[in-house]
């Protein structure tokens, strides 16, 4: 055979400057200033800055402006942080690429840094190498790469030399191609490297990591900051609008009116929000630690929550990776097993996945080689003969051919009869299952040759099935995710049929069936896009494909308006991880770094289970920010609500909440009991949860209006009695504080019932119990006790005061019930299991 010479080391030179080094690209990564602006320019933030500023250097409050202002600092500390974390992806995939690699060059074998590699140049290979660049094969001698990690197939892929064909197909299909970054297992070969550095099929993956997409939560508080800010500029400008008409009556000064304006717009903007979130998800992730499940992203745990379709890779997710004889049939088991540890290769586990497994079911079954037994001569699996043959033989015994193989090819090597028959019989069931099936035969005579690896006439010993193990809890956690309502999809690089098979046992409807290539049927024209995504929804299972496929799922998904969660463990995953809503990495032994960068959670136990925790969790989160969000905005609008009614109805008041009596309810009294409703624990799963809308669809505006109506017309009601009863100025504004303050307090236990206020268990929640009752003696000793009261305006009232502030408490609770009763959307449903009746909160 014609040995090539590969480049001289001119050319190869010349290539380097040209093609540039065989590395991924780093982009250099943004300066803290770029990443706090980035921070900054979320709307919330926007808000919460303008709030604090004008609090500040126009109403002169300065620790309520203060408060406002590390509020800020710290999300965007901790949202800093958190992206400076996700940069780490790219930079994981160089762990990944060879440092070294053996190159021709001028016809001399030389060991070169795999960053100068360049197209062109001809790479050798053995057991054991990482392939430095994506080559095609010139030669193969018995070899065989690990590419789990770029198709997800558990199976070692057998290579061979490139006919000249032009092969394409998908990734796993490409026998005569080898790509950067995978591991050589068994046998030698030489090929010349086609692409190096983003070029090769790794680097496509670090280019499709560049991206990302803002989960479920983040995009909903985008959209209640953007609504919120609405609001704030319309109501300033309506406050300011009316008061203009009482100043020029002289019935005010223009000064007062403009600062009640600006007060009343920074007093409709939540400041506790944003705090009352962050709490809530960094407790979160610490429960979640302690489930084993890391979470990198802290938005991810309310996207986890969130979510409706789990694309879950098969290898090392509902499987463990490693394969496993899960049948068999025999003339002889212990000669079966013998002959499967004869024709093997694996030492000490390590090995290829299919000698590791017959050598672990060997050792179950307590079958060893007889002592003193040496090898004469073997020829190790190839893809063209699709068999591995040995011959041994032990001491005072004569030669032994052992074949093992693929039962078409060994069975016509055997002796006809009745042994060799019905092996051949069981082949189709076992197949059917998608099991990979191997025949094993012997033939023992003291006439054999040791080069006589082709003969016939050999005895048939029996049939080998394996399949990759299935992990004990994985058909519990996809009866788990269908029974909350989360449809999970099987991502597989393997074959149609074994695919269908591990989805049936796993209990994932298997129908249908999607192909890579009746994928790639679809591509090309931008006419087909559609019908692909078409194909990609509907489909159960995904087989033989590549990560294009993946990221293109997850974005089909997406479009449809799906809130997917991406699970995986190799490289193969991570485009489609970064850009799911939610990319859960397992973090099992096959687990990869790439992985775990490019996710937002990982699972350190590699379960599929521990999932299913984590959507507990999220769902029980996601009903504690629609808690807050419903509790602040409530309150918020309310306030709203009585200063515009004040300012018509009540000419002697300026206006009837100060601007340092709102910051006070909003900084201080908001807060403590939004922070308890972020980590309360409802009572029931949480899983059984769905949520049937957003954070602001337009059934929870319309509970939150009618809510801040009622709460409203009670503290107006209150007010106007104590302006009638004569009170003086400073007595009616503490009363329309104290009965604002005591008729939120109980919307904490308004907004996380789900059925009804006071249900079963409604005391449980010792968060709640314990803010709502600080929250009222902070009130309370600010009312009573003068010298607290006289920095925010109050005084203390009557005791008609605070039997109107009860009142106006225990008539929300009704009012708001009955909102809750009369709606038919949106917010959360309880489900029952099938038969259950649906009820919303």
């Amino acid at each position: 055979m014609h040995e090539p010479t590969g480049l001289s080391a001119q050319a190869a030179s010349e290539r380097l400057a040209e093609y540039g080094p065989n590395e991924f690209p780093q982009p250099r990564p943004p300066r803290l200033p770029v990443r706090a602006a980035r921070q900054l320019a979320d709307p919330m933030s926007i808000l919460l800055l303008i709030a604090g500023l004008v609090t500040l250097l126009v109403l002169g409050e300065i620790p309520e402006g203060a408060a406002i202002l590390t509020i800020l600092l710290v999300n965007v500390v901790i949202g800093v942080s958190q992206e400076a974390k996700a940069d780490h992806a790219v930079r994981a995939l160089r762990t990944l690429t060879a440092p070294m690699a053996k190159v021709v060059r001028d016809g001399v074998v030389r060991r070169v840094p795999a960053a100068e590699v360049v197209p062109g140049d001809v790479v050798q290979v053995a057991a054991g190498d990482r392939v430095p660049a994506d080559a095609r094969l010139s030669q193969a001698n018995a070899l065989a790469v690990n590419e789990s990690m770029l198709t997800g197939e558990s199976l070692s892929s057998d290579k061979r030399a490139s006919r000249g064909d032009g092969a394409g197909g998908t990734l796993a299909d490409r026998r005569d191609e080898l790509f950067a970054g995978t591991l050589v297992v068994r046998g030698s070969g030489v090929a010349e490297v086609t692409r190096t550095g983003a070029s090769t099929e790794m680097g496509r993956i670090a280019s499709a990591l560049g991206g990302g997409v803002k989960g479920p939560l983040a995009v909903e508080l985008a959209q209640v900051s953007r609504r919120i800010g609405l609001v704030a500029v319309v109501a300033g400008a309506v406050v300011i609008l009316i008061g203009l008409g009482r100043v020029q009556r002289g019935e005010a000064a223009l000064l007062d009116i403009i600062l009640a304006g600006v007060a009343l717009a920074i007093a409709a903007v939540p400041e506790s929000l944003a705090a009352a979130v962050t709490t809530a998800l960094a407790l979160g992730s610490q429960r979640m630690a302690a489930l084993g499940v890391i979470v990198r992203r802290l938005a991810a745990i309310e996207a986890l929550g969130a979510t409706t379709v789990i694309a879950t890779d098969k290898t090392g997710t509902l499987t463990t990776g490693h394969l496993t004889v899960a049948d068999q049939v025999a003339v002889s088991e212990s000669d079966l097993w013998r002959a499967a540890l004869r024709c093997n290769d694996a030492r000490d586990g390590l090995g290829d996945a299919v000698d590791v497994a017959l050598a672990v079911a060997a050792e179950r079954h307590g079958v060893r080689l007889p002592p003193g037994e040496e090898r004469l001569a073997v020829r190790p699996f190839d893809a063209e003969t699709r068999s591995m043959a040995v011959i041994t033989a032990a001491a005072g015994d004569g030669p032994l051919l052992t074949v093992k193989g693929a039962p078409e090819v060994v069975l016509a090597r055997c002796v006809p009869g009745p042994e060799t028959e019905r092996l051949a019989r069981a082949v189709p069931g076992l197949a059917h299952r998608g099991l990979r099936v191997l025949t094993l035969a012997g033939l023992h005579t003291d006439d054999l040759h040791t080069d006589d690896l082709d003969a016939t006439g050999l005895r048939p010993l029996g049939l080998v099935a394996l399949s990759d193990e299935i992990r004990p809890s994985a058909a519990r956690a996809v009866a788990d995710c269908r029974a909350a309502g989360i449809r999970v999809v099987m991502v597989t690089g393997d074959h149609a049929d074994t695919a269908r098979a591990i989805a049936g046992e796993v209990g994932i409807d298997a129908d249908p069936v999607v192909t890579g290539d009746a994928l790639q049927a679809l591509e090309g024209a931008d006419a087909d896009r559609p019908k692909r995504f078409a194909r990609l929804r509907e489909a159960a299972v995904l087989a033989r494909v590549d990560p294009g496929t993946k990221l293109d799922l997850v974005r089909a998904l997406r479009e449809d308006g799906q809130v997917v969660a991406m699970t995986g463990d190799g490289v193969n995953d991570a485009p489609a991880l970064r850009n799911a809503d939610v990319g859960v990495a397992m973090a099992g032994e096959e687990g990869t770094d790439v992985a775990r960068e490019a996710a937002s959670v990982v699972v350190t136990n590699g379960d599929l289970g521990t999932i299913v925790a984590g959507v507990r969790e999220g769902r029980r989160l996601r009903h504690n920010v629609a808690s807050m969000v419903g509790y602040l905005l409530t309150g918020n609008l309310a306030e709203i609500l009585i200063v515009l009614a004040g300012l018509i109805a009540w000419p002697d008041l300026v206006v009837p909440l100060l601007p340092v009596q709102l910051l006070w309810i909003n900084l201080v009294l908001d807060g403590i009991p939004a922070i308890a409703l972020g980590v309360d624990r409802p009572a029931g799963d949480p899983l059984a949860l769905r949520s049937t809308g957003g954070l602001l669809s337009w059934p929870v505006l319309t509970r939150i209006a009618l809510r801040a109506v009622a709460v409203g017309a009670l503290v107006f009601a209150a007010v106007e009695v104590a302006r009638r009863l004569g009170w003086s100025e400073e007595q009616v504004r503490s009363q329309a504080v104290l009965a604002l303050v005591f008729a939120r307090l109980t919307l904490a236990y308004v907004v996380r019932a789900r059925r009804r206020t006071f249900e079963r268990g409604w005391w449980r929640s010792r968060p709640v119990l314990v803010a709502v009752t600080a929250t009222a003696a902070l009130q309370i000793l600010v009312t009573v006790i003068p010298a607290l009261g006289a920095p925010l305006a109050l005084v203390p009232v009557p005791p008609a005061g605070w039997a109107m502030a009860l009142g106006a408490a225990a008539l929300s609770v009704l009012a708001c019930d009955m909102v809750r009763s009369g709606r038919n959307g949106g917010g959360w449903r309880t489900h029952r299991g099938r038969a259950g009746t649906p009820a919303q909160r």
